[in-house]
């Protein structure tokens, strides 16, 4: 990006990061949400290069549709109280709590054999080393959005093998 285009950009930038914040917060109803929003707004006008005299009508147009994105995300999101979970069988000390331990390592291992390797190597990078999914995105060199679809099926999977047995 050359000189001039950046401040062109850090211009609309000064002029419209607050208005788009308050459209925003006044659609979501929270603050942190529509910061988060009018980032990402910005970020993709400042890849997109949009020219200053579009920025206007290109932001808030931009702005309202990710907010409908993510709206539509949460309404599809299943909330289930914490309370309606059953608890997992308490591993005690005892033979029988280490022979039940063993028994269900042994499940999930095979589980895990059975699927395919691309998906059995994200779940793991999500589970055992605690990656982002922006970070399992960079390292196998795919969009974060391949990376959720990954895991949504790889989950998927591993409860259809896991109910099976």
């Amino acid at each position: 990006m050359t000189q001039a285009e950046e401040q062109s950009f850090q211009h609309v930038y000064r002029l419209y990061r607050v208005p788009l914040h308050r459209y925003l917060a006044r659609r979501t109803g929270d603050d942190s949400e529509a910061a988060d929003l009018a980032q990402e707004t910005f970020v993709r006008m400042y890849e997109k290069r949009v020219q200053p005299e579009t920025a206007k009508a290109w932001l808030f147009k931009t702005g309202y549709h990710l907010f409908v994105d993510q709206w539509r995300k949460k309404r599809r999101a299943v909330h289930v109280p914490l309370d309606s979970i059953p608890d997992m069988p308490m591993l005690d000390a005892s033979p029988e709590g280490a022979a039940v331990g063993a028994e269900l390592r042994k499940e999930i291992r095979q589980a895990l054999d059975q699927l395919k390797p691309r998906d059995r190597q994200v779940l793991l990078l999500l589970m055992n080393r605690g990656l982002t999914y922006k970070e399992i995105a960079e390292q196998i060199g795919v969009t974060e959005n391949a990376i959720k679809t990954l895991v949504h099926r790889a989950r998927k999977r591993m409860r259809e093998l896991l109910e099976a047995r």
